[in-house]
């Protein structure tokens, strides 16, 4: 499979042996993500048992989810595209601006707005609550990112792969270029993806409405779930 831009540019071979199990890797990390949610039933019970292990399985579970999207692409057999005559080729450069060359930078630049709402997210939130655990005693998170979507961290990891499958679907054909099994195997993986992270946002809702009561619920009037109105 051709190494598909905007993601990542190269072809993993240390990943091959993957390639077939790259849904049951992601969708570990999504597990553990869930594992770890707003659980303040489960902190209440074991108290700073409970953050050590979430410490522990949270960062596991954003790991998973990056190698199982790097598996995505490390198809065996994967072409490397090297030099900057073949990255304008790739691009869809025929010696002028082309439709998929346009297309491209867009879905580039998709991405990098998709990364920079997540990265925001994450520092309003901040690292800890990101990335290791939340504690009982946390306030609710209402402002920046949070004031769109009430899950912006999920927006932006499903805004970075739409991207990406979105743009593979134009690139081999006219190209020339074999097809490949890559769009049938990004498409379904994108679309599962979302589905998982959109279920993952339900139950996180539930959990919150119970901690946070009334307050919770006017903040859920006011913003939508996971994609903006």
């Amino acid at each position: 499979m051709f190494p598909i831009f905007p993601i990542v540019p190269w072809h993993i071979a240390w990943l091959e042996p993957w390639f077939p199990y790259a849904p049951l890797i992601w969708l570990s990390g999504v597990i553990c993500l869930w594992m770890t949610r707003y659980t303040h039933q489960l902190a209440q019970r074991w108290g700073e048992r409970y953050y050590w292990l979430s410490a522990i399985v949270r960062p596991l579970g954003v790991l998973l989810i990056l190698v199982g999207w790097l598996a995505v692409l490390a198809e065996p057999g994967g072409t490397r595209v090297q030099g900057w005559g073949s990255w304008l080729i790739f691009l869809g450069w025929d010696g002028r601006p082309t439709m998929v060359f346009w297309f491209r930078i867009l879905c580039g630049l998709g991405t990098l707005l998709s990364l920079a709402f997540g990265l925001w997210a994450i520092k309003v939130l901040g690292l800890r609550r990101s990335f290791l655990y939340r504690r009982l005693d946390d306030p609710l998170i209402t402002d920046g990112p949070y004031s769109i979507v009430r899950h912006p961290q999920f927006l932006s990891a499903i805004g970075v792969t739409f991207f990406y499958a979105v743009a593979v679907l134009p690139m081999e054909p006219y190209l020339g270029w074999p097809l490949y099994v890559g769009p049938y195997e990004i498409v379904p993986n994108w679309a599962l993806f979302t589905v998982a992270l959109w279920l993952l946002a339900v139950l996180e809702d539930r959990e919150l409405a119970t901690h946070f009561g009334a307050e919770y619920a006017e903040y859920a009037r006011r913003v939508p779930r996971l994609f903006p109105n």
